[in-house]
C-alpha cells in the first residue's frame, strides 16, 4: 500500500503536468465504485466527503468504508474534507486521519478568511495534513445560494502569502453541481494565476468541464480537480430506470449494483482524462 501524503501527490501531478482526481463519496457503492475504478487504473485519487456526505453516513461510518477500501486496494486512497465549513468539523476529521482538508470560507470577508485557514493549517501542519482553502466564490455545490466571483491574480497571492495553504482552489467560470458539459472555464486566467502563485491551484465542479477544456487548465498548472456529480449522475440513472416503471423490483440490491457499474464508468473516464491512470506504479 502506497500512503505518501496528500501534499506529495499534489506536488507530483503539478510537477509532472496531470491532476490528481477527488471523487466525493457520500455511501458505500459509491465508495466502492471510486476505490475500484482506482485500483483498475493504478491511479491515486482522492476519496471525498463533504458537510452533506458527514451528515448522511457521520464520521465513524465514512472512516468505516474508507478503512475496507484500503484493506482491498494497493493504490493510494488519499482521504480528504470538500467544503469544510468550520473549524471544529476539519478539527474532527483530523483527528479521525484524514490525510487533506478543504476549509471553505470564501464566501465570508477576506480577513475572515485568512483568520480562518491559518487557524487550520496550524492545526494541519501538526497531523502532517494538507491544506486547500479557496479565493473568489464558485456556483454553490449542495443547495445553497448560488454565486459566482471570480478569483483575481492579486488577492489570490496575497491569500496564498497570508494563509500558507498548500493548494489553492480558484474561481474560474467553473459550475460545480451540474452534470451537462460546457462549463465557460477562463483558461486566461488559469495560466495568470498559475504564473502569479507557482503552486498546484484546484478546479472545482470537473463534471462540467469539456476533456480539451481539462487538457488545457492541467497543462496551466491545476494540479487536483475535484468531481461529485459525474458519481451521483451514475446512480441517478440507474435508480430513474429501475424505479420509473410501474412494477419496480424490490430487491433494491439490484438498482445500487447497476448505480454502482455506472459510477465506476465515470470515475475510470475521469482519471484517464487527468492523466492520472498508471501514476500509481
Amino acid at each position: 500500500m502506497i500512503r505518501e501524503s496528500a501534499t506529495y501527490w499534489i506536488n507530483k501531478a503539478y510537477r509532472e503536468g496531470w491532476a490528481v482526481g477527488m471523487f466525493n463519496a457520500h455511501h458505500l457503492e459509491a465508495v466502492q465504485a471510486i476505490s475500484s475504478a482506482a485500483e483498475k487504473a493504478r491511479a491515486p485519487l482522492m476519496l471525498s466527503t463533504t458537510m452533506g456526505g458527514l451528515k448522511h453516513v457521520g464520521l465513524d461510518y465514512f472512516m468505516g468504508m474508507a478503512k475496507a477500501a484500503r484493506g482491498r486496494t494497493s493504490v493510494p486512497l488519499i482521504l480528504h474534507l470538500d467544503h469544510g465549513a468550520d473549524y471544529e468539523t476539519v478539527r474532527m476529521c483530523i483527528e479521525a486521519g484524514f490525510d487533506s482538508v478543504m476549509i471553505d470560507a470564501s464566501s465570508a470577508s477576506y480577513d475572515e478568511n485568512v483568520e480562518l485557514v491559518r487557524k487550520v493549517v496550524a492545526l494541519a501542519r501538526r497531523h502532517g495534513v494538507g491544506v486547500e482553502a479557496q479565493i473568489g466564490e464558485t456556483l454553490a455545490e449542495e443547495g445553497d445560494e448560488v454565486i459566482e466571483r471570480k478569483t483575481t491574480v492579486e488577492e489570490a497571492v496575497a491569500f496564498v502569502r497570508d494563509t500558507g495553504v498548500d493548494y489553492l482552489a480558484v474561481s474560474i467560470g467553473n459550475t460545480p453541481g451540474v452534470l451537462v458539459d460546457g462549463a465557460p472555464i477562463d483558461v486566461p486566467l488559469v495560466k495568470q494565476l498559475s504564473a502569479a502563485l507557482k503552486m498546484p491551484l484546484v478546479l472545482h465542479g470537473g463534471t462540467s468541464v469539456p476533456a480539451e477544456t481539462v487538457s488545457a487548465v492541467v497543462k496551466a498548472g491545476i494540479a487536483k480537480i475535484n468531481i461529485d456529480a459525474a458519481v451521483k449522475g451514475g446512480f441517478r440513472e440507474a435508480l430513474i430506470k429501475a424505479y420509473s416503471v410501474a412494477d419496480p423490483v424490490v430487491d433494491t440490491r439490484e438498482p445500487m449494483a447497476e448505480s454502482r457499474r455506472l459510477a465506476e464508468i465515470a470515475v475510470d473516464r475521469r482519471l484517464r482524462m487527468f492523466g492520472a491512470n498508471g501514476r500509481a506504479e
